[in-house]
């Protein structure tokens, strides 16, 4: 699973996660873990964020390890790591450049560390940004934000266990993995999906199979000779007997490794078989005086790189399924001067691997080597031979084999590997699916001292006090290469550098350090890690005597064990082992129990996300898992509007895990609950694999609410939302259906011009400068709700800095659109109110309350509020804050861009009666925040009308035709239905005297505007070739599928609108005297600063279509300039 895939699958709807980055964990001690930093922001508004750090393995899921609110107090810093002082063994050598993260919120502090600093610079850039929100809004601890971290921090404590036992779980998900495969000796990684009886049996079968190897399997001992050379691309003129021949012993297998074979340049580009045949050649001879005969039995050569086996004549036929590859890892990552070649063979029933390795060389190129290293390790894979189908029918065949999954601890931890390279369905192995592994060659590594120093222990002999600067040791000790290899005590001197023909080292004018570059090592099998004599090096040499090369061969002999399988005991043992599967299946079933078969989830508000909680608890013996699955003919496990969190798990017997369900009601999901159509009831299914099902039944009430409706039922009735029958919301459709003018409209979506002439002129009051009214039709000519946000923010944000692209307070949004859905109007007061005022006691309150006390009955009280009854004597903090009032005359007196009246001149009252009961209302965060929030819900608001206000099957006409001038723009919205037209027209006008009377930081001009609005007011359909549904027809369609699996969400196009976050920057300034058609066709002068108009804007769609060619884009643009007719000062308003 990808990091950002588990990062998702660990939040929940509300909570987004921005940018995140691989790093490393430093612990007080120094040791490293690998960790994942996330910066997760909650998207209902308020851009409260925090930073993850997160733990994870490759394949599992993540968890959280640490949390860090960003508040005022948060803090980071980025320090490079002190130079390196070679002196120091345990440093890294110099030349690697890491980073140093510090950060801390309160008392939490991380340390982290990463290489690559280009690769933190996102995180930076996103972690400083929302520090400067905390500080521009005041974000505290106990400020009464970042509630939703509590859910996180609530899963992080419990993780305590749920970490420890993920450990404990990851065990279990190996040793389940093998249910995949009936080969007993392969932990496949835990990604892997057991899901099944037979699977199941398979795996509890391998893990026996395994554990009682020695009933069927008998050990040898077989000893082998292996050999390094970097030959200088020369020929064999010397005899190499001094170097095979060292071997006192007749070994069984002579595997012998050569660099530098060929260094002819067209070596690399033609493949040539001389040198392998000169040199096969020397070795036969050399070989010869040797007590045993040897064949060569296999080889493989990459331009200077050759391997060779050969092994005792006797046992020529115990050598089988031999494979042989090669890798370049040279120029371009893939040319052959560097790189490796590899051979895997079965020898009796044992599986070796060698690889002979040619890395990058000079001093500095460490982190080349290691590269190089990983590469081979990762690339190099052999095929599997003809007789196995696949991975799993190769393990069920050989069930002794060590796996790359059994390694991934040790070696496989310094290797990045981003997939199983083995697995189901593969056909390949890696270097790591062996008994026995043996890497050598000249793997280039040097002595991090001045060349003198070298020299002079050398000629004291201080071998010891040398390798202390090897630099393979020292990657090896930070495992950051060859991590789990092991290698014979060094006694010899640096094999490189020498002057050709004498053991003398480099005399020329380069004057190479002299270095341990020839090595030979072998990888400690996990599976046998408390046997010393599963494989040892009897010595380890160089070879002085041969001075053609400037390097010395090296040679080891190791003695290893060989397994030899008796088929007849492997047979009885692995009977033995079903029978006993087969009474355990029959003893245990998997058993899961859930504390509770309905979640009734109260009250849901539109985009007000409710959690409940179910636990599910293994009472069985076995490994159970569940999952949520889908209802008969149904494709999803649950409605839109449900989210579960885990969706699937696994569960060791005696565990339980927490299920999150939550219900969040948003613009896809709304307009089906508003009409009627669908109801917040639904069946969950937790399907038990191999066990019984529980069904789960969730129900909420949904309040209805203005937000995901239809403008024509928010003019229809005249009374707040909330007290909208049944009967009235189902009608809704109906009324759709039956609208005149919705039969006026064409095929193209246009309305006839008759049409055209009646909306207009019969709506011709549509925009009152007072609070639209009932008219004759007791219908309003716009939304109340509209009305009411516009009002809000034209009398009291005109001074606001940085209106329309702050975000707001999810708490004031909720309570704003709670207001419009009952009609109770806004408490000025208390959002207008300082949050740092201290609400002041007053001697009213005293009274009230001692009345209250001599009465002794407080039922009366109880009746008239909600609120539960504070104690005798005492106010609540609410009714101590409600208690203050915010002096509305003085504040519109003293500031003059708080507009006393209305837009249009008037001041405000109300024609719509509230629903009953109370509103709790928010904290007070200040006017500029409410302002904000109020500004975000406007937006929020027309984004979630079912039919935005330029109804889709009109959209692409009015942007293609009225992009150009003012008049082709007015001509298309004339077409628009009555109230569509009275919205937009209303929008419009806000708009205008945004730009005319807006004071505030922030430059919100005519662009900009049509930028923040226009994604609002008309979508992009999903067809740019003006091909997009009819609106008419959407809803004829909706209202004939009527049934609670329906949405509305699959008929609308997206939006795409990112609320509060509008970076849409300024497109091309200009300044000076600019011209643009004005409403009668004619030129107008207008001088403009900063200003991009549709003249300008005309250039940059053509622009955009040569270039580009992006449809969306053009589209986008054609939009914007659309709508910027319209707000432009210097045309005449709408009729």
């Amino acid at each position: 699973m990808p990091e950002s895939e588990a990062i998702n699958a660990l939040l929940r709807p509300t909570e987004v996660c921005k940018v995140f980055v691989e790093l490393r964990y430093v612990k007080r001690n120094g040791e490293r873990k690998r960790r994942i930093l996330a910066v997760i922001m909650n998207v209902q508004g308020g851009e409260e964020a925090c930073v993850f750090i997160l733990k994870r393995r490759v394949g599992d899921a993540a968890g959280i390890f640490e949390i860090l609110p960003i508040y005022t107090d948060f803090r980071l810093s980025v320090s490079q790591s002190k130079p390196v002082n070679l002196n120091d063994v345990n440093r890294q050598q110099q030349g690697r450049t890491d980073f140093t993260l510090r950060l801390s919120s309160g008392s939490r502090e991380v340390k982290l560390e990463i290489s690559a600093l280009q690769s933190l610079q996102p995180v930076l850039v996103e972690l400083k940004r929302l520090m400067a929100v905390a500080q521009q809004r005041g974000y505290v601890l106990d400020g009464g934000t970042h509630n939703w971290v509590q859910f996180y921090e609530n899963s992080r404590k419990s993780a305590s266990s749920a970490l420890t036992q993920a450990e404990k779980y990851n065990e279990a998900e190996e040793e389940r993995a093998q249910s995949s495969l009936p080969n007993p000796f392969i932990n496949l990684d835990s990604s892997v999906s057991g899901g099944n009886v037979k699977a199941i049996k398979e795996a509890w079968a391998a893990k026996e199979l395994r554990a009682r190897e020695a009933k069927f399997v008998d050990f040898e001992s077989k000893r082998m000779f292996v050999g390094s050379w970097n030959v200088n691309g020369q020929p064999p003129s010397q005899s190499i007997a001094p170097w095979l021949q060292t071997a006192e012993e007749d070994p069984s297998l002579f595997v012998l490794g050569f660099q530098e074979l060929d260094l002819n340049t067209q070596a690399y580009l033609y493949s040539d078989t001389t040198k392998e045949e000169e040199w096969s050649k020397a070795i036969e001879q050399a070989l010869k005086s040797r007590g045993k005969k040897y064949v060569k039995v296999a080889s493989k050569q990459l331009v200077g790189m050759l391997i060779v086996l050969y092994i005792d004549e006797k046992e020529r036929d115990k050598v089988k399924e031999i494979s042989a590859e090669y890798l370049g890892t040279g120029l371009l990552g893939m040319m052959g001067n560097k790189g490796a070649t590899a051979i895997r063979f079965r020898y009796y029933d044992s599986y070796f691997c060698f690889v002979n390795s040619h890395l990058a060389a000079d001093a500095s190129m460490v982190e080349r080597r290691n590269q190089d290293y990983q590469e081979i390790c990762r690339r190099i894979v052999f095929n599997l031979p003809s007789q196995y189908p696949d991975f799993t029918a190769y393990t069920h065949s050989n069930p002794w084999v060590a796996s790359y999954y059994d390694s991934r601890h040790s070696a496989a931890s310094s290797i990045a590997v981003a997939g199983s390279p083995t697995g189901p369905g593969k056909n390949v192995t890696t270097v790591f699916d062996v008994d026995h592994l043996f890497y050598l060659g000249d793997l280039n590594y040097r002595i991090s001292l001045p060349g003198s120093d070298v020299k002079a222990l050398v000629s004291k002999g201080d071998i010891e006090q040398l390798l202390q600067f090897d630099q393979l040791l020292m990657e090896q000790s930070a495992k950051r290469a060859f991590n789990g290899f092991k290698e014979g005590p060094i006694t010899f001197p640096p094999t490189f550098k020498y002057d050709i023909g004498t053991s003398r080292f480099d005399t020329s004018e380069k004057q190479r350090t002299p270095s341990f570059c020839d090595r030979i090592l072998w990888f400690q099998n996990p599976l046998h890690t408390e046997d010393p004599d599963w494989a040892k090096v009897l010595w380890y040499r160089s070879c002085m005597d041969l001075t053609m090369s400037d390097h010395k061969p090296v040679m080891a002999l190791f003695e290893t064990k060989v397994r030899k399988v008796d088929k007849e005991r492997f047979t009885t043992v692995h009977e033995d082992i079903h029978r006993e599967l087969d009474k355990f299946e029959n003893e245990s079933l998997p058993d899961l129990v859930v504390n509770l078969n309905m979640l009734e989830f109260g009250d849901i508000r539109f985009n007000v996300p409710v959690t409940k909680t179910l636990v599910v608890e293994n009472k069985g013996q076995v490994l159970a898992q569940y999952r949520f699955i889908p209802k008969p003919d149904e494709k999803h496990p649950c409605k839109p509007w449900c989210y579960i969190n885990p969706p699937v798990s696994m569960l060791l017997p005696g565990d339980q895990v927490k299920v999150n369900v939550t219900v969040l009601v948003d613009n896809e999901t709304a307009p089906s609950l508003n009409f009627g159509v669908d109801t917040l009831e639904d069946i969950l299914i937790l399907h038990t694999e191999n066990g019984k099902d529980h069904f789960l039944s969730i129900s909420g009430t949904w309040l209805n609410s203005c937000f995901g409706n239809k403008l024509d039922a928010l003019c229809q009735f005249v009374k707040p939302v909330r007290e909208w029958t049944m009967e009235e919301r189902k009608s809704i459709l109906d009324l759709s259906e039956s609208s005149p003018e919705r039969d006026a409209l064409t095929e193209d979506g246009a309305e006839s011009a008759e049409g055209s002439e009646r909306t207009i002129h019969d709506h011709e009051d549509g925009l009152s400068p007072t609070p639209p009214k009932p008219g004759a039709d007791n219908r309003f000519s716009l939304p109340f709700q509209l009305w009411r946000v516009i009002d809000f923010l034209f009398r009291f944000g005109m001074d606001i800095d940085n209106l329309f692209t702050s975000s707001g307070d999810p708490a004031t949004e909720e309570y704003i659109r709670e207001c419009l859905d009952t009609g109770a109007e806004f408490d000025v007061s208390v959002l207008l109110m300082d949050p740092d005022s201290e609400p002041p006691e007053s001697a009213d309150d005293a009274d009230d309350d001692e009345a209250d006390d001599e009465d002794g009955d407080t039922s009366r009280r109880s009746s008239t509020t909600d609120s539960p009854t504070p104690p005798s004597g005492s106010r609540t903090p609410i009714e101590k804050r409600d208690s203050v009032k915010v002096d509305i005359d003085k504040l519109l007196k003293d500031n003059p861009h708080v507009h006393s009246q209305t837009l249009v001149g008037l001041g405000s009252s109300t024609h719509i009666l509230p629903s009953s009961g109370t509103i709790p209302r928010p904290r007070p965060r200040g006017r500029a925040v409410a302002v904000c929030s109020m500004a975000e819900t406007l937006i929020k608001f027309l984004d979630s009308l079912l039919e935005p206000v330029v109804p889709d099957g009109m959209s692409t006409r009015c942007i293609q035709e009225g992009y150009l001038t003012y008049v082709a723009a007015r001509q298309t919205v004339q077409r628009l239905p009555s109230t569509n037209y009275n919205v937009f027209k209303y929008v419009v006008k806000f708009l205008r005297a945004v730009v005319e009377n807006y004071k505030g930081r922030g430059e919100l001009n005519v662009e900009r505007l049509a930028e923040i609005f226009g994604p609002a007011l008309l979508r992009i359909p999903k067809s740019l070739d003006g091909s997009a549904t009819n609106s008419s027809e959407s809803l004829a369609q909706f209202n004939t599928n009527r049934g609670p699996a329906v949405s509305l969400a699959n008929k609308r196009s997206s939006s795409g609108i990112k609320y509060a976050t509008v970076s849409t920057g300024k497109s091309g300034q200009l300044a000076g005297k600019v011209m643009m058609s004005g409403g009668t066709g004619g030129a107008i002068g207008m001088t403009l600063s900063g200003t991009t108009t549709p003249a300008g804007s005309t250039a940059n769609l053509a622009t955009a279509r040569s270039g580009s060619g992006n449809a969306e884009e053009v589209m986008i643009r054609k939009r914007r300039m659309f709508l910027m007719h319209f707000v432009d000062l210097a045309n005449p308003e709408l009729d």
